[in-house]
């Protein structure tokens, strides 16, 4: 009797863990594309900074770093229907309905095309009233009129790029929407090379070498989504609400950065003049990449998620999420001691000189602290979202973004100068993990009542 329950037990165990080696096959297929698609879409900013800083010093670095948050809404705007899309579309799928979750694509690649025409037409009328808010002032101001004219122009591609992507990852096209992004990339610094150097069109050509990158990331996205299913123009009432309502929240973590950059913009030009702005231009290159990578964490298993959670397998849902966690500490890890070893070196290639150079070594090496910890932030949320748990995703989301961040900007810097801007990053990444950790608490209290 014991051999046979000592067998029982050992056969148990052999079987949970071929079980976990499938699982983990699984997430690292759709994971890993997924990953290297956002870093890739993060260097877009990062190839614009390095043209832009060997051609035009920090004047040009600051009136990008200022106009980004125009950019920043148009690409979220994608980014958030599309992600809203596409969390129906595998959710549907898990639950055995595929002519639903057809219905579901066509409407959110119908809903970017409405919407993408609709964010140009608004932006065209006041993205110069919305530059000096930001805070751009004289040469700045200029710069970044030329740049952020031809990127409100070219609105629909960028939304469009940025939704089509999530769409095709849930349609297990993972390593198809990897290919556009890198067709993208090494298009933009085609473009931006020859407009830049050979044409001498300044930061305009920066501009124009972002959207035709975009275009080109549209077009290939467009082929490898007609080629899995017919795609018909298609718009429903219920499906417009169910598609806001859960992208809403991958419209506020695509945002929320940029957000941050607004505030953190506004205190450095207090604190430190144009040269921290320039400085902080070139932290954000870094840090944005690394936040798209580390998002890729939480958007890759969110296919996963979604079809487990619809088919109602708790057990995988958990497993998923135990080892996302191990990726968000690996990825943290070695992008904290990849980015303090290159520290030297980083600020000279992207053409800082003098103060600017000055601030940029102790606000690179506590900003790059914050990437411990950033994974599970970003999975967090996009596990509540994928999840179907709304609400709460959306708390997490937008306390960050609009209480969070802004006040540890105010708070910090009224004490410790420009270190305190700098140690307003990993501070929120702290206090974000905290919050989580209370909401499960509570919502463990509430089930245990029950």
């Amino acid at each position: 009797m014991i051999d046979r329950k000592k067998m029982c037990y050992d056969a148990g165990r052999e079987e949970k863990r071929q079980k976990g080696i499938i699982m983990l096959k699984k997430i690292l297929k759709d994971s890993l594309p997924t990953i290297a698609s956002l870093t890739l879409s993060g260097m877009y900013s990062v190839i614009d900074g390095l043209f832009i800083g060997r051609a035009t010093g920090d004047i040009g670095l600051a009136a990008i770093n200022i106009a980004w948050p125009i950019t920043a809404v148009i690409t979220a705007t994608g980014i958030g229907i599309g992600a809203g899309g596409s969390v129906l579309v595998s959710n549907y799928r898990g639950q055995g309905k595929q002519k639903e979750s057809k219905e579901a694509g066509n409407h959110t690649v119908t809903l970017l095309v409405v919407v993408g025409m609709l964010v140009t037409m608004l932006f065209l009328l006041c993205y110069p009233s919305l530059l000096k808010i930001l805070g751009a002032q004289g040469r700045v101001y200029e710069e970044a009129q030329r740049y952020s004219g031809i990127i409100v122009a070219g609105s629909v591609l960028q939304v469009l790029g940025t939704g089509l992507l999530p769409i095709l990852r849930n349609m297990d096209m993972a390593i198809g929407a990897m290919i556009s992004m890198i067709t993208g990339l090494f298009t933009n610094i085609g473009m931006d090379y020859y407009l830049l150097f050979e044409k001498n069109l300044g930061i305009q050509g920066v501009a124009y070498g972002t959207v035709t990158a975009q275009g080109v990331v549209v077009c290939i996205s467009v082929l490898l989504l007609c080629k899995r299913q017919r795609i018909k123009p298609y718009l429903e009432k219920k499906l417009f609400y169910h598609t806001v309502k859960t992208g809403i929240t991958a419209f506020g973590m695509s945002l929320a950065p940029s957000v941050t950059l607004i505030f953190t913009n506004w205190q450095c030009l207090k604190y430190g003049g144009e040269q921290a702005v320039a400085c902080y231009a070139v932290i954000s290159y870094i840090t944005f990449p690394v936040q798209y990578m580390l998002s890729g964490i939480g958007d890759g298993t969110q296919p996963l998620l979604s079809y487990y959670h619809g088919a109602d397998k708790p057990t995988e849902v958990r497993q998923i999420q135990k080892t996302a966690y191990g990726l968000a500490a690996v990825i943290g890890v070695s992008a904290t001691f990849a980015t303090i070893l290159l520290v030297p070196h980083i600020g000279r290639w992207f053409g800082l000189s003098g103060e600017a150079l000055g601030y940029f070594g102790w606000g690179m090496n506590v900003s790059a602290v914050a990437f411990l910890l950033i994974g599970f932030v970003k999975f967090n949320t996009a596990y509540l979202n994928a999840t179907m748990q709304t609400k709460k995703a959306i708390f997490l989301t937008y306390i960050e973004s609009i209480v969070i961040a802004p006040v540890l900007l105010y708070l910090l810097p009224a004490f410790a100068g420009i270190k305190g801007v700098w140690f307003s990053f990993p501070l929120t990444a702290v206090c974000m993990l905290l919050i989580y950790r209370w909401m499960m608490l509570l919502e463990k209290r509430r089930k245990d009542k029950k």
